[in-house]
């Protein structure tokens, strides 16, 4: 008899351990199946997540500085919005300014000259990138005479620094001849800073 209530609590200690078991393997189980969820649900959250704002590369630059008989000042803003990490285009506008001193008893004479350009931008490491151009100027030429002029554009430019802010140097060489005739210059040279190049 006493090894009959033996068998009945090994058997009763077997029984609880297959139930104990099979618990353990159905929680088990089910962290697996949420883990993949929310793996794929991170998956998703992170893709979703990548705002219009990571995707643009607003700038602005000087550039084009000149103190030969008067002042001379130009601003570059423009935004690019990133296709890829290494490729990016956009749109921007440019002001350049400038004051000559009057020789003699002449009046000094100030000329602003507005444009805007399209551009496409490939960076061939993390800081150095090539881009090419295409602007539209209406240069003042004194005397309410006001000349359009459209180029193309074509150079590089470095940017370094860390995090979102980078702080660089671009060249640019102006293709068409009249503009640089207008422009009384063979390259458009800046220098500013990019946000989230």
């Amino acid at each position: 008899m006493k090894n009959w209530k033996y068998i009945k609590v090994l058997c009763l200690l077997f029984v609880m351990l297959i139930g104990f078991q099979s618990s353990v393997d159905a929680q088990v189980r089910s962290r697996k199946s949420k883990d993949k969820t929310t793996s794929k649900k991170s998956k998703k959250e992170i893709v979703s997540t990548v705002s219009l704002m990571d995707q643009l590369n607003p700038e602005i630059k000087f550039g084009n500085i000149g103190f030969f008989n008067g002042f001379a000042l130009s601003t570059k803003l423009n935004v690019g919005y990133k296709i890829t990490e290494r490729l990016s285009a956009g749109i921007g506008g440019k002001l350049f300014f400038n004051q000559f001193l009057g020789q003699g008893s002449g009046a000094d004479a100030s000329f602003l000259d507005l444009g805007a350009m399209i551009y496409a931008r490939g960076k061939i490491t993390n800081d150095i990138y090539l881009q090419a151009e295409y602007s539209r100027m209406r240069f003042d030429l004194g005397n309410n005479v006001k000349v359009n002029s459209t180029s193309p554009l074509i150079g590089a430019g470095y940017m370094s620094g860390v995090g979102k802010w980078r702080f660089g140097v671009e060249l640019l060489y102006i293709v068409d001849g009249p503009t640089r005739q207008l422009q009384n210059s063979i390259v458009e040279y800046w220098f500013g800073a990019s946000y989230n190049f």
